[in-house]
């Protein structure tokens, strides 16, 4: 049994800005920095320095990318656990994904962990896609402020409703669903996802992430990316849709009807999550988490 209730994994690449939201936020839920876990893929001196206090190792990149994908699958599982000797629970997570406990829940995330055991290998937080609605949010995000507040929509998405609280090490699965065992996802703790919450900041990382994919493509080697393809498309439609349709604010009801959709979902096809109907919004974000994050 670890001493510690809590840690942190990241990897990351660039995203220096990001990165020091990510730190700034996780380091209220530890006692220490240290239990932030920041994977850097490749050196990069800037990076380093916003890691200062964290838990740092530095990976190599390979430009050709082979195995990409499969290496940071193995990489997060591996860790969830080897952490867990030291660690009551490992939290692994993207640099744009942000865990926080709903306010309505008066408690900590180390509370709420401890009194509600799960079963299976690994929690789910309830996925929450951040996109900006340009109809009423023009200016850009600041990132020296609070970002939920700056923006206030989005969409429920099971595909960030992710196994990513371990209790130990999965048998097998991806970064986003586990592979036949036990799986449930906690509504009151939310993931929320910054990959399409500002057209600027998130249209230069599209296209960035499509360069790397293109580069590696003409390598011809087997990366197993498949979300950066065509980042830059995904985003656009994410933009329309969230300025196209109503956007009634996020209710208990919203939340339990997709809870349990994608539930059923996930045991309909014998433990394996397809993300049928996995997004559902958008929404307006209650106004109980503005400025939390």
């Amino acid at each position: 049994m670890g001493v510690e209730p809590i840690c942190f994994v990241t990897m990351v690449r660039g995203d220096h800005a990001m990165l020091g939201k990510w730190i700034a936020h996780h380091s209220r839920h530890v006692s220490s920095r240290s239990a932030l876990h920041v994977f850097l893929h490749g050196e990069d001196a800037e990076l380093r320095r916003i890691s200062e206090e964290c838990s740092v190792v530095t990976l190599p990149f390979d430009p050709t990318g082979a195995g990409f994908e499969d290496a940071r699958r193995q990489l997060f599982f591996g860790l969830a656990g080897a952490l867990r000797g030291y660690y009551r629970h490992v939290i692994t997570l993207d640099c744009d994904e942000f865990i926080v406990m709903d306010p309505a829940a008066g408690t900590s995330l180390a509370e709420h962990l401890e009194a509600h055991p799960f079963e299976g290998p690994a929690l789910s937080p309830l996925g929450f896609d951040v996109v900006q609605r340009r109809r009423v949010e023009n200016d850009p995000v600041d990132m020296s402020r609070p970002i939920l507040g700056q923006r206030s929509f989005g969409f429920l998405d099971g595909t960030y409703s992710k196994p990513c609280i371990f209790r130990r090490q999965p048998n097998g699965g991806t970064q986003h669903s586990l592979a036949g065992e036990e799986w449930e996802i906690d509504p009151t703790i939310y993931l929320f996802h910054f990959r399409f919450f500002d057209i600027d900041l998130s249209g230069q990382l599209a296209k960035d992430r499509v360069a790397v994919v293109q580069s590696f493509n003409e390598h011809g080697t087997k990366h197993g990316i498949g979300t950066w393809t065509d980042r830059d498309v995904r985003l656009a439609r994410a933009l329309k849709l969230a300025d196209a349709r109503n956007c009634p604010e996020l209710t208990p009801e919203h939340v339990e009807a997709f809870h349990d959709c994608q539930i059923e979902n996930y045991k309909s096809r014998g433990g394996k999550f397809m993300w049928k109907d996995p997004r559902r919004g958008p929404y307006r974000i209650p106004s109980r988490f503005e400025g939390i994050l």
